[in-house]
This record gives C-alpha cells, sequence and structure tokens, in this order.
C-alpha cells in the first residue's frame, strides 16, 4: 500500500507526515517513533493494520523525511515532541495510539492531557524502570558519542537491545548510526539526558492521569525493558493491561516471524473493532 504524504508546519517545524487510508477504515491510528528512529520502523505494522485502521506516520524534526524540511536544526526537547504529537493529534483525530520504546516517555506526556479523540493507547517494549542493563547501555552509549567514537556506539546498540535482530537490520542499523551528523548526535546526547533526569513520582504522576484502556507490550528476553518492570503501572493506571511476546526482545515484531505474528494477534485483537471476537471465534 502506497502512503499519502505532507509536511505540516508545527510552529517552527516542518514534519513528515504519511497516511495510509483505506476507504472501509472508519477509524485511525498514529505511531510515535522511539528514539532517533523513522517511518520505516513501523513497516510491520502498517501491514498488518492497515486493512482495519488508517495508520498516521510522522519523523520529528531531526529524523528521517522531516530532517530536509528543518535545516535551521536546535535541539527537540520532549516538551517540543509532546507539542507536535498533540498538534498532529487534534489534525488527524486518531482514535488510538501505537508507540514503541523511548516515544512511549512523549506519548505518555500526551496521553496524560487527555486528547479527546484517543480512545485506546498502546506502550511496545516501554518501562518507567532503568534497570542495569538499560542503564548500561545508554551510558555506554553516551561515552562513545561524547568522545566522537560514533562507530562504537552503532555497534553498540547491535550488541545490546538489538541483539535479537536478524543480521541485515543489524547491518542497517550500523549504517544509519554511524552516519549521524553533528546535530542528530546531540540530539541523542540530550535525549539520554533526559532520560536519566527522569525519576518515580515523574513517571506516578504520567501514569495517574491516562484515563484510556492501556496495553503495554514488552518481549519476554528483552533486559532493558523488561515485562516484570512496566507491571507497576497496575499501581497507579486504573484502565491497563500487560501481554508478553515469547520470543522477542527489545523490538518485538521486527526480529523474527514468531513475534510478529504475536504481535498482530496482539494488536489487533486490542484495537480493531470487534477483532478480538474473530479470534476468539
Amino acid at each position: 500500500m502506497k502512503a499519502n504524504t505532507e509536511v505540516i508546519t508545527i510552529g517552527n517545524h516542518c514534519i513528515h507526515v504519511e497516511m495510509y487510508q483505506q476507504p472501509k477504515n472508519t477509524e485511525s491510528i498514529i505511531m510515535v517513533n522511539g528514539a532517533l528512529a523513522t517511518t520505516a520502523s513501523f513497516t510491520n505494522c502498517v501491514k498488518y493494520l492497515s486493512d482495519g485502521l488508517n495508520v498516521i506516520l510522522f519523523d520529528l524534526p531531526f529524523a528521517g523525511q522531516s530532517k530536509p524540511h528543518n535545516p535551521v536544526g536546535g535541539i527537540i526537547t520532549k516538551e517540543d515532541e509532546v507539542s507536535i504529537l498533540l498538534a498532529l493529534i487534534e489534525r488527524f483525530q486518531p482514535t488510538s495510539l501505537l508507540s514503541v520504546s523511548w516515544g512511549g516517555y512523549a506519548a505518555m506526556m500526551a496521553l496524560a492531557q487527555s486528547p479527546s479523540s484517543i480512545k485506546k493507547a498502546v506502550l511496545a517494549s516501554f518501562s518507567t524502570q532503568l534497570n542495569d542493563s538499560m542503564l548500561r547501555y545508554i551510558k555506554g552509549a553516551r561515552h562513545y558519542i561524547q568522545i566522537g567514537d560514533v562507530k562504537t556506539a552503532a555497534h553498540l546498540l547491535n550488541q545490546e537491545v538489538g541483539k535479537h535482530l536478524p543480521r541485515l537490520l543489524k547491518y542497517i542499523n550500523y549504517e544509519h548510526l554511524s552516519r549521524l551528523d553533528k546535530q542528530e548526535l546531540q540530539q541523542v546526547c540530550f535525549h539520554i539526558e533526559q532520560i536519566l533526569s527522569m525519576n518515580d513520582t515523574d513517571y506516578e504522576q504520567l501514569l495517574g492521569n491516562i484515563e484510556i484502556p492501556t496495553l503495554f507490550v514488552n518481549g519476554k528476553m528483552d533486559e532493558y525493558t523488561t515485562p516484570e518492570d512496566i507491571l507497576i503501572a497496575d499501581k497507579y493506571m486504573p484502565r491497563c493491561a500487560f501481554e508478553v511476546v515469547p520470543n522477542a526482545g527489545h523490538f518485538l515484531d521486527l526480529e523474527n516471524a514468531d513475534a510478529r505474528k504475536r504481535m498482530e494477534k496482539i494488536l489487533r485483537g486490542f484495537l480493531i473493532p470487534n477483532e478480538r471476537e474473530r479470534q476468539v471465534a
């Protein structure tokens, strides 16, 4: 399926947006990338959701196809990300939201403001806990970037959070990350500092303000955002649920065919009207 694309001006930024639409679909979903990821990371999701939902993807100003439209550069804060996300939600009125990895941070901040059109949300590969494995990874990445050894930082991603990815995707990750320019590297370091500055109270307040049904999906083999670490959300959120993908790490449906099938079943069952009844039948 070919996307309809447009560039939307939001504040001082220009945002590349892709929309996968079918006339029969009555509801839509907006997807929020992980750190430095682009719309391409949602290729599988588009394939297995677009026959039931219109799909809206976007790149942040410093990444992907938005970057050429934002030549001035500058650091994008989490508050900027949330403003962009809320503006896109206001414009396109999606009924659901899906975030992956650290895209969940901005997604939570937006959901805590109760955008009126959003009725359901999925936060995948996200945790409010910075466990030892995640701290080791992000501090290591920050160190290599700060000393200018970008190739080792890219290799570290494949050794750590990307360890379960197939060889081709590891190669693509390495090529993409090792070619980041100065602006993008500054954004990575700023992003890491924001992650490290978050504390339990910040997350508790965000979680407590999200009232819509929210599903957390984590990979069983994910050492960095573990299924166990996110269970604390149940203490603060009135309407949350949890799913675990057995044969998957941090990158879930990108890692293998079994994980892809499991993610498809989970997401379609939660997000698409009447799909759960069809699966049970």
